[in-house]
């Protein structure tokens, strides 16, 4: 009988909901001057596109609530980004730390912010006028 009401126990508790994760926003704030479109490959096969008009953001939401747990930035389970700024140039955003461009979608050092509260971070990346001018110089 003991058993039984152990059992029943687990079973009950196990129903409750509990917080997911952390809660992870992050903002990409396009003001570079031209509209941004960002295709995003996954093993090296293309998944998505996400375009960002000029003076425009994006948001993304993680954790908590939302269902994924972590700090991951957005929506990069990706490993690779191309960034296109339309019909001007176009430029690769990798995990690669030697890579020509001073700063990558692919890397938490090119964002501003981190941990706001005890389980919430907040991240954000702003395209700018010099990301531009450094795909017209690396980009195709």
């Amino acid at each position: 009988m003991k058993n039984v009401f152990i059992l029943i126990l687990v079973m009950a508790t196990s129903c409750i909901k509990e917080p997911i994760g952390d809660s992870t926003v992050t903002r990409l704030i396009n003001n570079s001057g031209h509209s941004i479109e960002m295709q995003i490959y996954r093993n090296g096969e293309f998944q998505s596109v996400t375009i960002i008009d000029n003076n425009k953001t994006k948001e993304y939401r993680y954790g908590g609530e939302a269902g994924a747990v972590g700090t991951t930035l957005p929506p990069f389970s990706a490993d690779s980004v191309r960034i296109i700024y339309y019909e001007k140039a176009s430029i690769w955003h990798t995990k690669d730390e030697n890579s020509p461009v001073s700063r990558s979608l692919m890397l938490e050092s090119s964002y501003e912010g981190g941990k706001t509260g005890d389980n919430t971070y907040e991240f954000t990346y702003t395209f700018t006028p010099e990301d531009f001018e450094e795909a017209l110089k690396f980009g195709e």
